[in-house]
């Protein structure tokens, strides 16, 4: 028993002697593996290292050295923790835990790590636990620097999406196409753009596409598509589509087939853009063009368009038709060989305005008197303007030209000119022109050489009131021709006014401007003026005024004239007076006496008085009365005058604007209860030439009509034909405010003056007042029936009637009837009365029954 005793013990010992000798065999084998695997890591090119369960490292290789940048002794003393970037280490501590527990054997990460210069660096990173006895010893960590895969991977990740972005940008879609399987793939923007949802019917297939695909566009679309999925090609085309809901887009599309693998598989890749709104500007862009090619050949103007380089690149029809040339023609040619431009004596244009227009990048215009020389010969006045055509950034590329033909207007606006400057009656310059010339003589310092004359007509008074004034305005014009024959290149002459002539010698001494005035004298004299079975003879009185330093205004040279040609008619009439200081003092208070200081002493001592002349329509009957305001003056010794004693002097020393003014604070402002008290009285007043000469004038009516209280439809306004002739302008504001305002405008005198319906188009007027002189011998002159006949027509074509003046006898009624006239005034019909006896009258009630139209003028 003891020996089996012995014998166990000696089995035991050396069973524990094998145990121990292969476990410590064992040791030795691991740590010779433990010992290769350290010389492994330390040479090894990847950063690994050995990591304590809590984190810290207990071996590290160089090459983890120097992905961190941290020394061996650096790492060894710190942890896992420290590096991890902070960021991630929740997460990291999380999956280590779960090695730790033994959840998961090993981890395969890609973390950022912190380098000891404070660097992010990216790394693959892997851990494997080495567990012994059932728990974790240490664990084994690799450390992969993927910094330029993940830079790399960055940058086609930031590519990718600014290929989505400019894609998205630009509405392109992308679909791909595999010729042999036929599948078809879309991306999500096709399907946007083709309005259809993904897995609907078709989808996948060549069939979704061509339903959408406008039946016009798919046969010609089909071929193309085809043709490029047989053999590797492109494709690149537009077409339309037309979305569920009917609406019809335009898709621009682009493909390539390629070959794909080793098998070289057929694979279509393409992109679709929506274009619609590029399709629907060119539209709009083509239909404006149209419509301006349209508007420029429908307009009166000729249009030339250039490039850059002055080459003609349009012409429109009025432009062909001026120049001569045919558009097809002229394209291409240098401007200046199409339009050929010149001045007035046939001088080429020193440029044109094209070129101009192209050199400087500005609008420019041709100047006054330039002409186009056609291809043909003819000639038109033109008036133009040039521009450059531009590009967003101010680059000139061309330019455009318009022109037109004025060669009718500025012929119009020549004889517009010539009769605003000159005596309709005479063609002689008028008194506005001539007072221009005489400032102008003054203003250059060439007056003290010239010299000024008044010639006035003697014995001419007889002629107009025994002949008529159709005879006397045949003499004012024969008078006029002998005049012009007896003066010198370069002087001037004017008629001032009735019989009164102007003349300025330029560079005449006094005794040669002696000699000529009397030479005048003896030609007027020798007149012998035969006016139907009479024979008249006439005479002039001739003042001069020598101008020199002193005379510093047209005004004061103008009185010296006009008081020697008084003195030459005091002393006897047909002589010269030359004036001179020493005896003219006496003509000059006499003169300012009898005209101006008496009229200015009238108007203050409200010795003006107002006057009426009923105007009666020609058959028919009216409610309304009217009247004309008609102007007489009581003198110191309680006589009363006629117009015609004091209207001429009032003229002369620029009275009458004081006058009229007078007259309308009457009418509007003092009788103005007396108006408002019989409504049914219509009043017409009339304007001098020298009132329309005042600026202030018009504001000055506007007031009157504005504040009083009779009202503007009631007011009837008369100018003479003369004064809107020589006084364009002016009347023509006038007219135009007095229409604005509601009242009528009646042309006085007409046929007296330039005696053209021409007026009529550029001035509307509501009554035409047939001249005195065609009315008077109306019973005994076919001519002057004529004439009134023609008058009344043409008016009323116009709209416009007429009244005839001066109707003197009953039995002129019947004739102006059958003439077509609308209204008589005149003696036969009733004289003046003061207004205030015509207020009572109408006040009365048996007065305003059975009343008939009448208008209203001063100068009866």
């Amino acid at each position: 028993m003891q020996a089996l005793l012995i014998g166990a013990a000696v089995g035991v010992v050396a069973l524990a002697v094998i145990f121990f000798r292969r476990e410590r065999a064992g040791r030795a084998a691991l740590e010779e593996r433990e010992k290769r695997f350290r010389l492994t890591m330390e040479c090894s090119a990847i950063a690994m290292a050995l990591m304590g369960p809590d984190g810290r490292w207990l071996a590290v290789n160089r090459a983890l050295c120097r992905l961190s940048g941290y020394r061996e002794e650096e790492l060894l003393a710190s942890s896992f923790q420290q590096m991890i970037y902070p960021d991630d280490l929740q997460e990291d501590l999380q999956q280590l835990g779960a090695i730790l527990a033994g959840r998961v054997e090993s981890l395969r990460l890609e973390k950022r790590y912190v380098t000891k210069a404070g660097e992010l660096v990216w790394v693959r990173l892997s851990i494997a636990a080495v567990s012994e006895d059932g728990s974790v010893r240490y664990l084994i960590v690799q450390c992969e620097d993927i910094q330029a895969a993940k830079e790399a991977e960055h940058a086609l990740a930031e590519s990718r999406h600014q290929l989505q972005l400019a894609l998205s940008a630009g509405g392109v879609g992308i679909w791909q196409y595999n010729t042999v399987t036929g599948q078809l793939d879309w991306d999500e923007r096709i399907y946007e753009m083709y309005g259809v949802k993904p897995g609907q019917q078709g989808d996948g297939t060549l069939k979704i596409w061509y339903d959408r695909i406008h039946p016009d566009d798919l046969a010609q679309l089909q071929p193309r598509l085809q043709q490029v999925m047989d053999a590797p090609g492109e494709l690149d085309g537009e077409f339309r589509i037309l979305t569920p809901d009917g609406e019809e887009r335009y898709i621009r599309a682009r493909a390539e087939t390629t070959l794909v693998g080793p098998d070289k598989v057929p694979l279509m890749v393409g992109t679709n853009w929506d274009v619609t709104a590029e399709r629907t500007m060119q539209h709009s862009l083509a239909h404006e063009k149209e419509s301006l090619r349209v508007t420029l050949n429908s307009i009166a103007d000729g249009v030339i368009a250039t490039d850059q380089g002055g080459r003609i690149t349009f012409m429109n029809p009025v432009a062909e038709s001026l120049t001569g040339w045919r558009e097809r023609d002229a394209e291409g040619e240098p401007v200046d060989t199409v339009l050929q431009l010149s001045d007035e004596e046939g001088r080429p244009a020193p440029t044109n305005p094209i070129a101009v227009a192209l050199r400087g990048g500005d609008m420019c215009f041709l100047r006054e008197d330039c002409f186009l020389l056609s291809r043909d010969g003819s000639r038109y006045e033109i008036q133009d303007s040039a521009a450059p055509v531009k590009t967003a950034e101010g680059e000139v590329k061309g330019a455009v030209m318009v022109f037109r033909d004025v060669s009718a207007r500025r012929a119009m606006q020549k004889k517009l000119r010539y009769h605003a400057t000159h005596d309709a009656l005479t063609g002689l310059t008028n008194r506005r022109e001539f007072e221009n010339t005489l400032q102008q003589t003054l203003d250059e310092g060439i007056a003290e050489h010239s010299v000024l004359c008044f010639i006035d007509l003697d014995r001419f008074k007889v002629v107009n009131d025994t002949a008529g004034h159709v005879a006397g305005d045949a003499l004012l014009r024969e008078c006029a021709r002998v005049i012009g024959r007896q003066i010198r290149d370069g002087d001037v002459v004017a008629r001032l006014g009735g019989d009164e002539f102007g003349l300025l010698l330029r560079s005449c001494p006094s005794d040669k401007a002696v000699q000529i005035a009397e030479r005048l004298i003896a030609a007027l004299g020798d007149i012998r003026f035969a006016w139907k079975d009479s024979l008249y003879d006439i005479g002039a009185s001739v003042g001069l005024v020598q101008l020199d330093g002193n005379l510093i205004s047209v005004e004061e040279a103008m009185s010296r004239a006009d008081v020697a040609c008084y003195a030459a008619k005091h002393r006897g009439r047909n002589r010269v007076s030359v004036y001179t200081p020493d005896d003219s003092e006496a003509s000059r208070r006499h003169l300012e006496l009898q005209m101006a200081a008496g009229l200015r002493e009238s108007l203050e001592s409200n010795r003006f008085l107002l006057y009426a002349q009923e105007i009666r329509p020609i058959g028919g009957e009216t409610e309304a009365s009217h009247y004309e305001i008609l102007l007489r003056l009581r003198d110191r010794n309680g006589d009363i005058l006629n117009p015609g004693a004091f209207i001429p002097a009032a003229e002369r020393y620029q009275m009458m604007p004081h006058i009229d003014r007078w007259v309308l604070t009457q009418v509007l402002v003092t009788l103005s209860e007396e108006l408002a008290a019989l409504p049914s009285l219509h009043l017409a007043i009339n304007l001098s030439a020298t009132s329309l000469d005042d600026p202030t004038f018009i504001p000055f009516l506007e007031e009157l009509l504005d504040h009083t209280t009779v009202a503007p439809e009631r007011l009837t306004f008369e100018i003479t034909e003369t004064t809107v002739v020589n006084q364009l302008s002016s009347a023509s504001e006038l007219l135009a405010r007095i229409r604005q305002k509601g009242s009528k405008v009646a042309l006085d005198d007409f046929g007296s003056g330039f005696s053209s319906f021409n007026y009529l188009k550029h001035f509307q007027v509501d009554f035409i007042k047939i001249d005195g002189s065609f009315v008077r011998n109306l019973l005994y002159s076919s001519v002057d029936r004529t004439i009134v006949e023609s008058i009344s027509g043409v008016a009323h074509r116009l709209g416009v009637k007429t009244v005839a003046e001066y109707v003197e006898d009953i039995a002129m009624i019947p004739i102006l009837e059958q003439a077509g006239v609308d209204f008589v005034q005149g003696y036969a019909i009733g004289r003046p009365q003061p207004l205030t006896m015509l207020f009572e009258q109408l006040a009365a009630p048996s007065v305003l029954q059975g009343r008939q139209l009448r208008l209203v003028n001063r100068d009866a």
